[in-house]
């Protein structure tokens, strides 16, 4: 089997696995308490109730050292089958007996084959069809278009996924290892940090049998199309047209936004998992104040039932926004932003003390309810994991990596331009300052405070039009993929957003509008967000993560413009087909334009960090072989894939001890095979190496002496490849029999030893290139 249709298996296998967690085995016990909500309500729910469970019994078992696969999976399977046979007690007997009946009588001839199918065939009609023909063709209606949603998601992301097999982002292989280290009931083996993502990849690993490198390779795929989901199901459970919503997914295909806003996507990532959340936690508050508004001015026989339905909507905001604080605290943000815009949206509402005090209450409830696993760890003596307190000094007004990296090169350009012209060295090796460079320093902020005074004393709407224009040029560039027209939409879009607002207040249709005002002043946070610095605003994120959550954002406000647009035009017309028909037309109408005027996104393209014959070759040996009978020679990418089923020998290791072989006159790896992976065309990891080939020219020069994974970074990596290589070229030459080729492609070649574990062979060797002598004027030197 060619590893694309293996790829494509798995990527079925991972999503059957994860939607019988999280969606068919919440539906068995849940869907008779939740059948009053909409199928957008009750998806929600389904989902935030799978997902709650299973990750607050993957802490619960850590906390306790037990967790395994025997205990996950009485833990999941247990209380389900309990409660699905409670509520069936009294029909067991009765079932039993009835399917006992039929089988014997079937057996003994009295009944027929025929019979049996043409009796199954009515009661499923009965069940399912009898007198709801026009209900199931809306269903159909309703597959087709999530049909074709489904198809332009497959489109622009599945064929990469099934081109490049290796993990897509180089911070996967961390989360490779802390995952790993769930299966030693180690939590938090780095420091304390959101695990939702990582405990649901260890769940599907440890349940269901996936390899955690399988799960890394294709997971991000999987919760891409969640994450799609998640906004057309947020769209229904607020917008007024059937097929509208699906607009969302339209507009998030298209070539309008810059690669950087979805390329994520094709890794599996934490920050990307979490979005699921966003949008769906909050329009759960949303229909919170309008379910509550109608309780208030209900009879008294129809009150419990609403307040019921509040209470339910409390609920699924609390364990959707506590999911994305579970998760990753970038998505706590935007969604605080979004509940802000609901509060501002529904301030006629907010305000009321009634209404006030349970959104609140709901708020601290949800934030406790992801901070108390947190707050668990960091009693139990374990610190916070170093990103966390990056995530912190960038909200308190710290700079990103990458602005510091500039800012940093900057200013030593200028202290060394400036010492190079004028400094002395004092005695001790240092520079000192002199009058001139006083002066200098002194000018330039002098310079500086007469140009910002200069620019306060410019009339408020000459500021307010540079400062416009710097956003928009801001957005065009960072997210917008250059074309001036989307920023204007989406910046016109804000008010055209408070508009409709406006005009279903006029028309009271004061739930409708209370959805409008709060995502139209969402997306003006986003915008605000992205542009921070200019606005001199705190930068709670960097610009490049803020760009993807906006392009979310607007893709969701445009989906309820485009709704309501729709709305104003229909509501004279009382009758529900007309909407439906409205909605689909629209939703026709801007497929066709996005066709035909080739807007659609082209399939993405994204880079693997590994070749493909690495993985295959991965894929192979876990298959061929029984767990540590055989040991890999490879740069790190396979170190945390293979933990638990094989050793590992980092390349860089072994060519670092081939250079001293008095000191190593032995290198023995005894186990049955050995396999080295080596790179004839290293991969571009952290920098561009040009694609150059391996060629005696990289192993006479020196191995690279960084320490840690700098020796695969970049050109770093073709030297060491180069090294690997021309040793496997003589050990092959030595020993021509036992060194045979496993694998081999145009850019990727692997090789296997086999050997007796009793007497293994030596691979210390020289292979003339040991300790090449550094070149005149090279940087070793």
């Amino acid at each position: 089997m060619t590893m694309k249709w293996l790829t494509i298996l798995q990527f079925l296998e991972i999503v059957a696995a994860y939607g019988i967690v999280t969606l068919f085995l919440p539906w068995l016990v849940l869907r008779k308490r939740f059948r009053r909500f909409s199928a957008a309500e009750q998806l929600t729910g389904y989902f935030f109730a799978g997902n709650f469970y299973i990750i607050y019994l993957v802490y619960l078992l850590q906390f306790l050292h037990i967790s395994n696969r025997v205990t996950l999976t009485a833990g999941t399977v247990g209380p389900f089958l309990l409660v699905w046979i409670w509520k069936r007690r009294s029909k067991i007997p009765g079932v039993i007996e009835w399917v006992l009946e039929n089988v014997e009588r079937l057996l003994s001839g009295e009944r027929g084959k025929k019979t049996s199918l043409v009796q199954l065939r009515g009661t499923i009609y009965r069940r399912f069809f009898r007198g709801k023909r026009k209900q199931w063709l809306n269903v159909l209606l309703e597959l087709a278009v999530m049909g074709a949603a489904i198809a332009a998601i497959t489109y622009v992301y599945g064929p990469n996924m099934i081109e490049a097999y290796g993990y897509k982002a180089s911070d996967i292989p961390v989360h490779n290892y802390w995952i790993n280290e769930l299966d030693r009931n180690n939590i938090w083996v780095a420091g304390v940090y959101p695990y939702g993502f990582h405990i649901v990849i260890y769940y599907l690993h440890m349940v269901f049998g996936i390899k955690t490198y399988v799960l890394l390779r294709i997971f991000g795929v999987v919760q891409t199309y969640f994450v799609y989901l998640a906004m057309v199901v947020a769209l229904k459970m607020v917008c007024k047209g059937r097929f509208t919503p699906y607009l969302g997914v339209l507009f998030y295909v298209m070539d309008i936004f810059n690669r950087n806003t979805y390329a994520r996507f094709e890794g599996a990532l934490p920050q990307e998992f979490s979005m699921i959340f966003i949008l769906t936690s909050v329009c759960m508050a949303i229909r919170f104040f309008q379910e509550f508004a109608k309780e208030q001015k209900a009879e008294e026989n129809e009150k419990k039932e609403l307040d019921q339905n509040c209470r339910w909507y409390l609920i699924q905001f609390a364990i959707g926004f506590s999911l994305t604080l579970t998760i990753h605290f970038y998505s706590t943000m935007i969604a605080g932003l979004f509940c802000i815009g609901v509060a501002v949206g529904f301030c006629f509402r907010f305000a009321r003390w009634k209404y006030f005090r349970r959104i609140m209450a709901t708020g601290i409830l949800s934030v406790l309810l992801s901070v108390l696993p947190m707050a668990a760890g960091v009693a139990m003596g374990k610190g916070l994991q170093g990103s966390l307190y990056w995530g912190l000094s960038v909200i308190n007004g710290g700079k990103d990596d990458e602005t510091e990296a500039t800012d940093s090169l900057v200013e030593n350009t200028e202290l060394s331009t400036i010492s190079e012209s004028e400094g002395t060295e004092n005695r001790d090796g240092g520079s000192t300052v002199s009058a001139s460079q006083v002066e200098a320093l002194k000018k330039a902020a002098e310079e500086k405070l007469a140009e910002q005074a200069k620019e306060q004393q410019k009339p408020l709407k000459e500021r307010l039009k540079e400062k416009f224009a710097a956003v928009r040029s801001s957005i065009r560039v960072n997210v917008m993929n250059v074309k001036p027209y989307i920023v204007e939409i989406t910046l016109g879009s804000i008010v055209l957003l408070a508009a409709l607002g406006s005009l279903m207040v006029l028309l009271r249709e004061i739930d409708f509008a209370g959805v409008i005002f709060s995502t139209a002043f969402y997306l003006l946070c986003m915008c605000c967000l992205q542009c921070a610095s200019l606005l001199h605003l705190p930068a709670l994120m960097d610009p490049n993560r803020c760009s993807i959550f906006l392009c979310y954002s607007v893709c969701f406000s445009w989906t309820l413009g485009a709704d309501a647009i729709v709305h104003l035009l229909i509501r004279w017309w009382k009758k529900r087909w007309v909407s439906n028909v409205a909605s689909i037309l629209t939703l026709v109408i801007a497929v066709s334009a996005v066709i035909s005027n080739g807007l659609l996104r082209k399939p993405i393209v994204v880079d693997a960090l590994e070749d493909n014959g690495a993985i295959a070759c991965v894929t192979n040996i876990l298959k061929e072989n029984r767990n540590f009978t055989w040991t890999i020679c490879s740069a790190d990418d396979e170190l945390r894939m293979t933990e638990f089923y094989g050793y590992h020998y980092e390349t860089i290791t072994f060519l670092r001890e081939l250079q001293d072989l008095e000191k190593n006159p032995e290198i023995i790896m005894p186990t049955q095979n050995v396999y080295f992976f080596v790179e004839k065309i290293p991969i571009d990891y952290a920098g561009s190496t040009n694609h150059k080939e391996v060629t005696v020219e990289g192993a006479e020069a020196p191995l690279p002496s960084a320490g840690g994974i700098e020796p695969y970074f970049a050109e770093n990596r073709w030297y060491t490849m180069c090294h690997i290589y021309y040793w496997t070229q003589k050990f092959k030459e030595l020993y021509p029999d036992e060194m045979e080729v496993y694998y081999e492609t145009d850019s990727f070649i692997c090789y296997r030893v086999q050997q007796n574990v009793n007497s293994p062979y030596n691979f210390a060797i020289d292979y003339g290139y040991n300790n090449p002598t550094p070149k005149a004027g090279s940087e070793e030197e």
